[in-house]
């Protein structure tokens, strides 16, 4: 007898971006917020006393309560995660048994591929068209017990209209996730679809438009029955203390980080025009907080390798459809002329 299930002896695991270990590095490949609002550090301090020894709130009540003021749907239409990823691992149980069809479009997060794979599930990536955009049909037509939408895309950065997921939600036969972690930086939220469609799902973190990727922070939010399914399911203490209390700090400081997510997307398309015009590549049109960019005759792994002997981060994937493509997180500015000036010296 196998210690291991054979579908998760063969897996590929995902690869998260490469986080070094030493001081400095400029960190542009994992779509982290150089902002984080200075009172979420504070209140973070501040509660770290010895109320750390008790058991958080399983329910995450307050945050929960806070999340409903902020968004306008009710605290029991919406739960709390480890970040994000934990939610759509949630999803993938609830929804999906060994054989069953997730889809998702592609290119696409490739965490999508592996869940379904963990579960034993069958994923069906259903490829984008020409200019990255939704297959609604195609996607409709898999009859999927689950269905992965990120909005924006991700690495393409391409948003995609409240109307296209209204039609896709009619097409699907199971739930639809919509992911919504690039969402501040300039997409149309799937929120109204929550109440129209009982298997509408919107997924949203705290790890990019608030700046708390090491805190793990996510939500979701949907009908009565998805939460109270994937509430049954989930760890019984799975955001900590600390966790709820830098989320609700940075709910308070949320006029803050949304003024600083329209500086970044100012940047981003400052960045993207430079690009463009003074290195001759393909950028492709984003409302996310990076940048999908086709380096056309410079050998993009090359590239990607002599920006790391510079001692900055991008994100390579070799993979089909961007295999020639470097992911530019929208960093500070002092970053992003860093890059500019390593560009320069590379290619000019």
């Amino acid at each position: 007898m196998s210690l291991i299930r054979p579908n998760v002896d063969s897996l590929e695991p995902y690869v998260p971006g490469e986080q070094p270990q030493e001081p400095g590095w400029i960190k542009l490949n994992t779509n982290e917020n150089p902002f984080m609002a200075p009172q979420i550090a504070v209140a973070v301090a501040e509660a770290a006393t010895d109320l750390l020894r008790l058991y958080p709130d399983p329910l995450c009540v307050a945050l929960r309560e806070k999340l409903a003021a902020r968004y306008g749907l009710p605290a029991a239409q919406i739960i709390c995660g480890n970040g994000s990823d934990e939610l759509l691992t949630l999803a993938v149980r609830a929804t999906a048994g060994e054989g069953d069809r997730i889809a998702f479009p592609t290119p696409s997060y490739s965490l999508y591929d592996t869940l379904a794979r963990i579960q034993n599930a069958f994923p069906v990536p259903v490829e984008l068209g020409p200019r990255w955009e939704l297959p609604v049909d195609e996607l409709g037509a898999v009859g999927a017990a689950l269905t992965l939408v990120a909005n924006p895309n991700a690495p393409t950065g391409t948003p995609y209209s409240l109307d296209a997921l209204d039609a896709l939600a009619r097409a699907v036969e199971g739930l639809l996730l919509v992911d919504e972690a690039y969402v501040d930086f300039g997409g149309e939220t799937a929120l109204p679809l929550v109440n129209r469609h009982e298997n509408v799902l919107v997924l949203r973190t705290m790890s990019k438009a608030f700046g708390l990727a090491g805190v793990r922070l996510g939500y979701a939010f949907g009908s009565p029955r998805v939460i109270e399914a994937l509430n049954k399911i989930k760890d019984s203490y799975n955001v900590d203390r600390l966790t709820q209390v830098a989320g609700i700090a940075a709910l308070d400081a949320y006029d803050a980080a949304m003024a600083h997510n329209r500086e970044t997307a100012a940047r981003r398309d400052r960045l993207a025009e430079i690009l463009h015009t003074r290195f001759g590549f393909r950028v492709w049109p984003s409302a996310t907080n990076f940048l999908l960019v086709d380096t056309g005759r410079y050998p993009v792994k090359a590239l990607y390798e002599a920006l790391k002997r510079h001692r900055i981060l991008v994100r390579y994937f070799d993979r089909p459809l961007i295999g020639n493509c470097l992911r530019i997180t929208i960093g500070s500015e002092p970053e992003v002329s860093a890059l500019l000036r390593a560009l320069e010296s590379l290619l000019l």
